[in-house]
Order: structure tokens, then sequence, then C-alpha cells
């Protein structure tokens, strides 16, 4: 999970976990072995499904420690989500 993801180009492990993360719909990257883009599918933004759900839970509850926890639990769902099941696509 925290490797290097194949590019769709050229099959080879050219794109960051780091950069991965940061990827959106309209936000290309370029793979460090051939130079072309990628980037995700539009439906992939429903990955941050899980975050929007921590932040509007968070306002139904009292103590911050819980608020923070549905915050930091929602992003990280939202992470795990984006790395795990949204793929790459050839831009």
């Amino acid at each position: 999970m925290f490797g290097k993801y194949k590019c769709p180009h050229c099959g080879e492990p050219g794109i960051s976990f780091l950069r991965k993360t940061c990827l959106g719909p309209a936000w290309p990257a370029t793979c460090t072995l051939c130079g072309k883009k990628v980037g995700v599918p539009y439906i992939g933004m429903l990955a941050v499904i899980p975050l929007i759900a921590g932040v509007l839970g968070s306002d139904l509850v009292e103590p911050l420690a819980l608020k923070a926890g549905l915050w930091v639990g929602g992003a990280v769902a939202m992470a795990t989500v984006h790395m795990l099941w949204v793929p790459l696509e050839r831009r």
C-alpha cells in the first residue's frame, strides 16, 4: 500500500504513494519512469465520502476528543479507499 503504483502507460512502478494521495480527476501526475501523464477517474471523488461523513458527524457529538476522532477516522478511511480502490488511468 505504501510503495509505488504501476503507471497505466508503462506498467512500471512510477507513481509514489504521496503523489497518488494528492491526485484528483483534474490534477494529473507525471510518471517518474516514462514521463507520461496519469490521473484518476471522476468516480474516484466518491472516496471523499468518509471524510465528509466524519466532518458532518462531528457536529452531532460534544466531547472535543470524539469530534477529533471522527475527523481523523474519516481522513484515514478516505486515504485508504483512495489508495486501495481508486485506479490510475492514462491522461
